[in-house]
């Protein structure tokens, strides 16, 4: 495979500031990780229909939706980044924190769901700009895939850590768990020095174009469309296999190592994926990541086996480990002259969301018609356009790596 000339490997930050971004992300991962699943399980048990679980569910969705664009541009506009990270850490954990502590009403409840819901939102522009500001545009994609390994690695902290509180201390332990470890999350984020901080990229605000100027530039609506029928594709995917492992009569173990598997998978696919994306470009790296779901979503179509199914979310660590760090490393080239580097992660993170609320839509009445094997199929269909339109039209990103259209 041919190589991008980039320029050499840059030192990494001082270790302080990497403890405390590795750390601010495995613990902002734990906080987000479970909430949700034990949310509907709490209700559940507290006599809520199941349509009134599914809209609290929602509202922490609606939360995230409105959000998103929002979070990106005012992330590129504010001036201490580690503070308010620490306040959205806060937010999300005092949401979830006093669930149990709440009347068991819609009232309540959906607005603390809701308000979780744009808390987390601000995480993942405020630890891209913390880590741009740390490592500049040359040591991104290093930082970005340490990152991304310790953020798979809390997602499996929180899955095993909600199982053993819920069995030890009971249920409402797992939300006051939540509040206690978005602490955590808000104290890591002080670790990082301010002075470590680059002047231009943190105590001075990225402005950057307006959001309808970043789409002057094709490569971002090409970036915009893939990514988008990405999600499409992706969403619906791990529920579907969660209920046709039920369907097929598999275990709890089973529906469980579903996420597992594919989050172990995730946190060395990341490492790997920050350093190739530097050595061999962005383009090729990335497309591993579009060509893998095609490739898994297929494949589940053509077996009944649940222990094959979860075998198969091998190929979801891979597209995803490789995602989490290399659209980070492309929002950066694509804004590196113009600015604008968070409040294009917003809008892609948008695109996310869509797809998120369009693919289940799409998943079930599939599923009730014709069937898990045709569902799986007509996915995968939406996912190899996605990666024919990341192939084909976009170039690469890396600086003297591709033209600039």
């Amino acid at each position: 495979m041919g190589t991008v000339e980039l320029s050499a490997e840059p030192a990494p930050p001082p270790s302080r500031d990497r403890l405390g971004l590795n750390a601010a992300n495995f613990f902002l991962a734990e906080l987000v990780g479970v909430a949700i699943p034990f949310l509907a399980k709490l209700l559940a048990d507290r006599g809520w229909r199941d349509d009134a679980i599914q809209y609290a569910a929602a509202a922490c969705g609606l939360g995230v939706f409105l959000a998103q664009t929002p979070a990106g541009v005012l992330t590129d506009r504010v001036r201490d980044r580690r503070a308010w990270l620490a306040g959205a850490s806060l937010v999300v954990g005092l949401a979830f924190g006093l669930v149990p502590l709440v009347p068991a009403d819609a009232r309540v409840i959906a607005p603390l769901a809701f308000a979780a819901g744009v808390g987390q939102v601000f995480f993942v522009p405020l630890l891209g700009a913390l880590a741009l500001a740390l490592a500049g545009h040359a040591g991104l994609h290093r930082v970005m895939g340490e990152n991304q390994g310790w953020n798979h690695a809390g997602n499996i902290a929180a899955a095993v850590t909600a199982m053993a509180v819920a069995t030890w201390l009971g249920l409402p332990a797992v939300f006051y768990t939540l509040a206690v470890v978005s602490v955590l999350a808000a104290a890591s984020v002080f670790l990082i020095r301010r002075a470590d901080l680059a002047a231009d990229r943190e105590s001075a605000p990225d402005r950057g174009p307006p959001l309808r100027a970043l789409f002057r530039d094709r490569r971002v609506i090409v970036l915009f469309a893939a990514v988008g029928l990405f999600h499409l594709a992706n969403a619906p995917v791990m529920p579907l296999v969660g209920q046709y492992i039920a369907r097929l009569g598999g275990t709890d173990v089973q529906v469980a190592a579903v996420v597992l598997v594919a989050q172990a998978v995730m946190v060395p696919v990341a490492v790997v994926a920050g350093r190739l994306c530097h050595r061999w470009g962005r383009k090729p790296v990335f497309a591993v990541g579009f060509v893998a779901l095609p490739v898994r979503i297929l494949l589940y179509s053509f077996t009944a086996d649940p222990w094959a199914l979860v075998a198969l979310q091998v190929f979801d660590g891979i597209g995803a480990g490789v995602y989490g760090v290399v659209v980070a490393v492309v929002c950066a080239d694509l804004t590196r002259e113009s600015g604008g580097f968070n409040a294009l992660q917003g809008v892609l993170a948008t695109a996310l969301a869509v797809g998120g609320v369009l693919g289940p839509l799409a998943a079930g009445p599939l599923v009730q018609e014709l069937g898990f094997a045709a569902a799986f199929r007509a996915f995968a269909l939406v996912a190899t356009v996605a990666a024919g339109v990341f192939l084909v039209l976009m170039p690469e990103t890396a600086p003297g790596g591709g033209d600039r259209r």
